[in-house]
């Protein structure tokens, strides 16, 4: 029998080594599931991983800016979803609601308007994560101003219901005839702008007549003025528009018409004996129609305008008040200054409003989205609720209030209509689109991760089926091993001498 030599029993010793780092690096995968500890040993396959590795990691990079966009588009959704609700519930409130004032001072649809101004208000200064969602780029400054600051101003800033009696004042003028001078000399009657140029009041725009025996001139001039000149009598029936343009943009008509009767009834004049007279009753019948404009159509529009006037400003802009006092007066406006005027609108001014966020959501892919509180149509919803809370009436009974308040509504509902502009739907239905742009990119990037995932599971996790047979195996290969060891560990040269 051959003799183990030292170089045997070294070598059997280096193999049982061999076979328990083998063992252990079994173990190890065994509870770790991967086939190596480092990409070193990889070989080939250690490119490929790391290179899916950074791709996983950009993924994971543009799937949680996704799934923070989504939150706050979302969150936008739902906000702006509930202020087109609360448009299409004023819209039906003023339709289907009269000129009853429930409280003394405003009717039904005036009160709940108040209520929905607050929560719009809130609406437009929700935060997601601290950070506010309608002030564009300025994340940290909330965009809109308390509603009673609004309203009523605060620390000796003018608010929206100061701007409203200023601008009034400034329309109807000192004896409520909305800055018209009105006179009659001889057969001649004059209508007449009191002051050129002027931004308030009644604006002269046209006149069309049938009146035989009356010459019509104008209007012309500077200011302008319109001439009526009763040459004889006008017959029966015959009679006179005169459009005025009104500081909202609207018009209104005056018609006047000629009749036997006396007193006139509203709307006509008397014929008199001759030119004069007629003359004389005409201006006393158009005294009384101004007069009247000037408390219901004039009034709505002034509060419309002076609503405009608060609300409407761009960058490097402001609201514009009148420039007085005195008011009644006044000829122009003047633009505010946050020391004397709450200015309502804090965020961000810059740009466009809406679409003011960027995202990342992929390579040299990014997704603009956002809705600001000043955009065009959130403003006019926020404006049309915050002019119905600030308008206030004292007498049910009033005729010319209640006209007033007809004119004012009608000309809300007709804002709230949002024809021709854009409008709050079409705010939601952008950010919709940009919710299901981010959820098709999530879905894209999700087969992606799930294909690399797969792959680098390929190269790197170990079978544990497999390897629990290596191990198996080895396990016993070691146990034989040892028995050598051990037995040749006890063998001698004397055993074989004797």
């Amino acid at each position: 029998m051959q003799v183990s030599t030292l170089s045997q029993s070294l070598a059997l010793r280096q193999s049982i080594n061999d076979m328990r780092a083998q063992f252990d690096d079994l173990q190890r995968q065994l509870s770790t599931g991967l086939k190596t500890d480092s990409y070193a040993k990889l070989g080939t396959d250690r490119n490929t991983v790391l290179s899916l590795s950074h791709q996983l990691s950009q993924l994971s990079t543009y799937t949680n800016t996704i799934s923070k966009t989504g939150m706050r588009i979302e969150v936008m959704t739902d906000a702006l979803t509930r202020v087109n609700s609360i448009a299409s519930e004023t819209k039906t409130t003023l339709a289907t609601s009269g000129f009853e004032l429930v409280n003394g001072t405003q009717t039904t649809a005036q009160v709940q308007a108040a209520m929905q101004f607050d929560e719009i208000v809130n609406l437009l200064n929700l935060q997601v994560e601290d950070r506010y969602l309608f002030g564009g780029k300025d994340t940290q400054t909330r965009p809109v101003a308390l509603p009673s600051d609004i309203l009523n101003g605060t620390n000796g800033k003018a608010g929206l219901k100061q701007f409203i009696d200023e601008r009034a004042q400034a329309d109807l003028g000192l004896d409520g005839r909305g800055r018209l001078t009105l006179g009659t000399v001889g057969a001649v009657t004059t209508l007449a702008e009191d002051a050129d140029p002027s931004v308030f009041g009644f604006k002269l725009a046209s006149v069309d007549s049938t009146l035989s025996n009356a010459t019509v001139t104008g209007p012309a001039g500077t200011p302008p003025a319109l001439d009526v000149e009763f040459t004889g009598l006008p017959a029966a029936g015959q009679k006179i528009d005169i459009e005025f343009n009104l500081p909202d943009g609207t018009t209104t008509t005056i018609s006047l018409k000629a009749t036997t009767s006396s007193p006139a009834g509203e709307g006509e004049f008397t014929i008199g004996a001759d030119g004069n007279a007629t003359a004389a009753n005409f201006q006393a019948a158009l005294d009384t129609a101004i007069q009247e404009q000037a408390q219901t159509s004039l009034k709505a529009a002034s509060a419309v305008e002076a609503a405009d006037n608060f609300f409407d400003y761009a960058a490097g802009g402001a609201p514009q008040r009148v420039d007085g006092p005195p008011f009644g007066t006044a000829t122009g406006l003047i633009d505010a200054t946050e020391d004397d005027t709450v200015f309502w609108y804090k965020g961000d001014l810059s740009g466009t409003a809406g679409n003011n966020f960027t995202a990342q959501i992929d390579e040299g892919r990014q997704l603009n989205y956002g809705a600001r509180a000043d955009q065009a149509a959130i403003r006019d919803m926020l404006k049309s609720s915050a002019l119905l809370s600030a308008v206030e009436y004292s007498d049910a009974n009033d005729a010319a209030q209640e006209s007033s308040y007809k004119a004012l509504t009608g000309r809300v509902s007709q804002v709230l209509n949002f024809k021709g502009v854009q409008s709050l739907e079409s705010i939601v239905t952008g950010l919709g689109l940009g919710a299901s742009t981010l959820a098709k990119t999530q879905d894209r990037h999700d087969l992606v991760m799930a294909s690399a995932n797969e792959l680098m599971g390929d190269i790197q996790n170990a079978d544990p089926y497999e390897v629990g047979v290596k191990l198996t195996t080895l396990q016993t290969q070691l146990q034989a091993s040892y028995q050598v060891t051990a037995m040749l560990s006890q063998m001698s040269l004397v055993n074989f001498l004797r």
